[in-house]
Formats: structure tokens, C-alpha cells, sequence
């Protein structure tokens, strides 16, 4: 792998000092990896996006005026956390309120969610959301939560971003971006994989003559691979395609996008919207207006997608608004006069050291609280006692046993990763970059008991753990924590009561964000972490031995991520790729059935 980078732990943080550098209307705040107008505008609904990176110039690209107010930046495709989201909405939000812009993927809707949930109930903050869900190579919901959101995510952020700059009410920015999701569609097909920093291999494999019909922008494989084909033979078939979806009718106009993947070179993208335009003038589908380049990308994939949006006089004049952002800018977004006046009124404010009320009022109880969350993390919290296992286990074993985990979840990262091949590649960093932070923070866990301990993990789980992980793993660290509540030793059956509400934790996450949560069959972590619940049950009402049921949950983990490879994955993002994920196991099954054997042995060895 050839990168221009650092080090794969460094790439978002110095890509983002980058982009701020180069565009000083932007600021990076790098604690929590957003990238905001650096003077938010009180009078406007505030536009908030993101989700991983890796889609360059998607999302941070689109900060400015006439689009976003913020983005939000997860580590390589990759949900940013819940606390990301929530700070960012507390940096941006307004009295007009904060309309949150969320992909249809697991951890984006969960880590978005929650975050609002959280401004909501702490902070009064008025927040509401959309979905975007364009990508039609997901022809149902059989397989998957919905539809992906793919390039048509631009769409929405110029419209949206427009309708809020024209001071239009969070209700009906909110309605004009729904009324976009609605009527935009896209598709998209790959040439090639693309190689993640922290991998270092390519996702998938992909022969010269072949191409991924119906990927996504996370790398993940296509619906089908098939024999390469033209430019026009492409352009045919996806316009069908899309305008039978769409329902789009003969005369009517469209804006036309198409967006590059990160490798393939502007001629050829050129090109293909030459094929693109004609089989769209043969439908008799007027073109209002034309993007070709690099909007949405999955890092050095070469490929291509295609979004079309069904106009109106609304949508004509809404697009056609002034913009002006890094990857986006046309019409007079300020007025010289104004940018002038702008530029004259900082500097006499700087010159004479001039700060509104409000805005110090604002900072002091920011930096109020932010303080006080300081005090918290510093505080040193340690263990009582020797770890003991007999047939019990106590606190200081637990978090023995814990912190074993940890040092396993760190030193598999790059299998966990390679598991990930039916997904985005990236399960191994994602849980890592938690239980690495977890391990910086060791002695600011509070120790005070084992479900105090699992509540006090799983803070630094749901802030740090990358995509749907965090949520996931978060709230299964919690519920957890909950059953243990006040437990300074347990025993086998209390061990099955901890897992079986870990359990419940992913199921109520993964129902709070799409209706329903994962079950047994749906080809996810639960398939290992459910049997090795039961397993552990029927061991302590067996009468077994505390080791001996540990290694029979173990070993039902293994099997129940074994039983993955022969079933379609149902939900995550594994999910977008239907029957051809069978024959893979799911990556976070596979991990909880290697980590739990590891802890079994470790045990065995107290």
C-alpha cells in the first residue's frame, strides 16, 4: 500500500488541519473531529452532516455558506460517535434550531440519533432529522435496514442548505429535504476495490475484465460482479433503471450528477456523462443542470456513480442559489460590499479586544462545563482486592478479565479487519480505537464494583468505538453494567444474566434507530453473542462449574459464527449485498467467538 500519509491512526486529523488551513473560513476542532463555519449564523437553521471519511470532498467539503454549518468526521468509513454528533449540534445549534442530515447506515442512524436524543433532553436544543436513502442498487428490504445514502446526499445538502439560508423555519427546511429524498436516485458500479490506511489491502478482489454492479461508497462489494461493459452500455442500463424508480415521466427535468469514486480520472467521468446525457435526451428527460467530478467518493476506488433529481420551480431555484464552500461554490455567495463590511467589523473588534455578552456568557459555560467534565476524567479510580476466581469471580478478576479483553480486541485488529470482506473492512479498527482509549483511561474507570465498572467502560466505548460499534458495543458494555449493578463477586448465573442483558442492550440500540433489533439468523454479532448467553444460562442451571460453563459459552460463540457463513445477512452493511454475503461469516460474530475463547483460557488459567 502507497499512501501519502503519516500514520493510518493520524490520517482524518491531519487531512482535516489540511482542509482548515486551506479554507480559514473553516475551523477543525480536533477533540471532537468537526469541521464548522468558523461564525455560525444565529438566524439560520443549522445544517449538520457527516458520517466516515474516506468520501472526499463529502462531507467536510460542503461547510459553507449556502450548504452545511458543520461536518462531522468518523475515522475511515466509519460512523463519527454519538459525542462527536453532540458536540458538534451544541457548537452549531440556534435558536431557528439544527436539522441533522443522516445516510441510511446502521451506525450513522444510531450515533446521529442518540446524539440528538442527548441535545434534546440536556441541553433544550430544538434538533430534528432526515434520511437519506438514493441508492437504488438495494432493490428491497429483505436484506438490509433500507436503502443506502450515496451521492444524492449532495442533492440534499445544496437545497437543504439554500432553503436555511434563505431563513426558512427547521420545519420547513426539514420538509424541502425529505421532498428532495424523495424524488433523487442513484447507482453506482466499481472497477476496482479500494484500500483503507489502516487494512492496507484492497476490500475485495476483482478481476481485470469484471466490475461490481451495485456498489456503495463504503468499498463494500457490489450486488453482482459482472463482465466489464462500455460506457454506453452502462449508461443505458442505469438509466433505466433510475428512471423507472424514480417514475420519472417524458418531459420532465433533472439535475444530472455524475460522481467519480476517487480513481477514476476526470475524462473518463467526462465521458461517461456524455453516455449518460444521450440515453437520458433518448428517454425524452431534459437536463436542467450538470455535476461531473468527485462529490462522494470511497477512497482510491475507481468506478463511478449516476444521481438524478426530479425538478421543480422550487428545486430549479433552490439549486440555483448562491454557494460557496471547498468542493462547491457558484453564483455571488456574499456581495463584495458585504464581505468588505464583514471583514471591517472583525477588525475593529479585534483591534479593540470587543467580545458581544452573549457570546462570552456562552463561552464561560462551555468552558464551565467543560472543566467539570475534566475534573471527572482525571479522577483515579483503584481496584480493591486481588483477583480471585473460584466459583465465583470478583471485581478485581473482572477487570483483569476486561482488560484481557481489551489487549485481545488490540492485537486481532487486522483479522478482525480482514473478517470485514461482505462489509466496509474496517470492524478490526473500529473496536480497537475504543479498547485502545479504553486502555489509555484505565485508571479513571470507576472500580467500585463490576456494574459500575461496565457503566464506566462503556463512556469511553460509545464515545470512541468507530461506526455502528459504538452504539452497539456501548450499550451492551451498559446494559450490562446494569445487571451487575452493585455486584462485588458473581457467579456463573449471574455471569449468564450480564450477557443476556449485553444482549438486550444491541437489541433495543438496533430497534431504538430502525424499528427492530438484531435476533439470531440476522447475521450479526448476535449470533455469537445470544447462544453464548443461553449457553451460559443452561450451564448455571445444570450445576456446572464456573469454568466449565465459560468454555461452553465459548464454544457456542464459535458455532454460532460458524452458522453465519451459510445464511444472508439481514441487517448492517453486509446486509446491501444480499446472497452474496453468504459464505462469509459475519465479522462481528467472528470476533466475539475468537475473543470469548481467549477469555475462556484466560480464566482457565486464574
Amino acid at each position: 500500500m502507497k499512501k501519502i500519509m503519516n500514520t493510518p491512526e493520524t490520517f482524518v486529523y491531519d487531512m482535516c488541519h489540511g482542509l482548515a488551513k486551506a479554507h480559514p473560513e473553516l475551523e477543525f476542532v480536533e477533540k471532537f473531529k468537526i469541521v464548522k463555519k468558523k461564525e455560525i449564523n444565529p438566524d439560520k437553521v443549522s445544517l449538520i452532516s457527516g458520517g466516515g471519511s474516506g468520501h472526499e470532498p463529502a462531507h467536510a467539503g460542503f461547510v459553507g455558506k449556502g450548504m452545511l454549518d458543520c461536518a462531522v468526521c468518523g475515522d475511515v468509513f466509519a460512523s463519527p460517535s454519538q459525542i462527536q454528533v453532540y458536540n458538534a449540534i451544541k457548537e452549531c445549534a440556534t435558536d431557528k434550531g439544527v436539522l441533522l442530515i443522516i445516510k441510511n447506515y446502521s451506525g450513522d442512524c444510531m450515533n446521529f440519533n442518540n446524539a440528538a436524543d442527548l441535545a434534546r433532553e440536556e441541553d433544550g436544543i430544538n434538533v430534528d432529522a432526515v434520511y437519506v436513502n438514493d441508492d437504488i442498487a438495494v432493490k428491497d428490504s429483505l436484506y438490509t435496514v433500507g436503502r443506502r445514502g450515496v451521492a444524492g446526499t449532495v442533492f440534499v445538502h445544496k437545497i437543504a442548505g439554500a432553503a436555511a439560508e434563505q431563513g426558512k423555519s427547521l420545519e420547513e427546511v426539514k420538509a424541502v429535504a425529505n421532498k428532495v429524498i424523495a424524488n433523487v436516485r442513484s447507482f453506482g458500479f466499481a472497477l476496482t476495490s479500494c484500500t483503507p490506511p489502516a487494512k492496507g489491502t484492497p476490500i475485495f478482489e476483482i478481476g481485470d475484465d469484471q466490475i461490481e454492479f451495485g456498489v456503495g461508497i463504503h468499498g463494500e462489494p457490489g450486488r453482482k460482479t459482472e463482465k466489464l461493459q462500455t460506457a454506453d452500455e452502462l449508461a443505458v442500463r442505469i438509466v433505466k433503471d433510475l428512471i423507472e424508480d424514480l417514475g420519472l415521466k417524458k418531459g420532465e427535468d433533472v439535475a444530472l450528477l455524475v460522481n467519480g469514486f476517487g480513481a477514476t480520472p476526470l475524462s473518463e467521468l467526462y465521458l461517461f456523462n456524455n453516455s449518460v446525457s444521450n440515453a437520458l435526451e433518448k428517454k425524452g428527460v431534459g437536463i436542467y443542470k450538470t455535476l461531473v467530478g468527485n462529490y462522494m467518493t470511497s477512497l482510491d476506488m475507481a468506478g463511478a456513480s449516476v444521481t438524478v433529481l426530479r425538478l421543480d420551480d422550487e428545486f430549479k431555484a433552490l439549486l440555483s442559489y448562491p454557494v460557496s464552500t471547498p468542493a462547491l461554490t457558484w453564483g455571488a455567495a456574499m456581495s463584495e460590499q458585504a464581505a468588505y463590511a464583514v471583514e471591517a467589523m472583525n477588525a475593529i473588534a479585534k483591534a479593540l479586544g470587543v467580545t458581544p455578552a452573549a457570546e462570552t456568557a456562552h463561552k464561560d459555560v462551555k468552558t464551565a462545563a467543560k472543566t467539570a467534565k475534566a475534573a471527572k476524567k482525571e479522577a483515579v479510580y483503584e481496584v480493591k482486592g486481588k483477583p480471585e476466581v473460584t466459583e465465583t469471580i470478583n471485581t478485581a478478576a473482572f477487570v483483569a478479565i476486561v482488560e484481557k479483553m481489551a489487549d485481545v480486541i488490540i492485537e486481532n485488529e487486522v483479522p478482525f479487519c480482514d473478517a470485514d470482506k461482505m462489509g466496509d473492512g474496517d470492524f478490526g479498527m473500529s473496536i480497537a480505537k475504543g479498547f485502545r482509549q479504553l486502555k489509555k483511561e484505565w485508571a479513571t474507570r470507576d472500580k467500585a464494583d463490576i456494574g459500575t465498572f461496565l457503566g464506566s467502560c462503556s463512556e469511553i466505548i460509545m464515545e470512541y468505538c468507530g461506526g455502528a460499534s459504538g452504539p452497539i458495543w456501548g450499550s451492551a458494555f451498559r446494559y450490562a453494567g446494569k445487571a451487575a449493578a452493585g455486584k462485588d463477586k458473581i457467579a456463573l448465573a449471574d455471569l449468564a444474566d450480564i450477557f443476556q442483558a449485553a444482549n438486550k442492550g444491541v437489541y433495543e440500540t438496533g430497534k431504538k434507530s430502525f424499528g427492530r433489533g438484531a435476533v439470531v439468523g440476522d447475521k450479526t454479532l448476535v449470533d455469537a453473542l445470544k447462544p453464548c448467553a443461553d449457553a451460559l444460562e443452561a450451564a448455571a442451571k445444570d450445576g456446572k462449574k464456573l469454568r466449565e460453563g465459560i468454555a461452553l459459552g465459548a464454544e457456542a460463540a464459535v458455532k454460532g459464527a460458524e452458522s453465519t457463513k451459510t445464511v444472508v445477512a439481514k441487517m448492517g452493511r453486509a446486509g446491501t449485498v444480499g446472497e452474496k454475503s453468504i459464505g462469509y461469516p459475519d465479522a462481528g460474530a467472528y470476533g466475539l467467538g475468537v475473543i470469548f475463547t481467549e477469555l475462556s483460557n484466560y480464566i482457565a488459567k486464574m
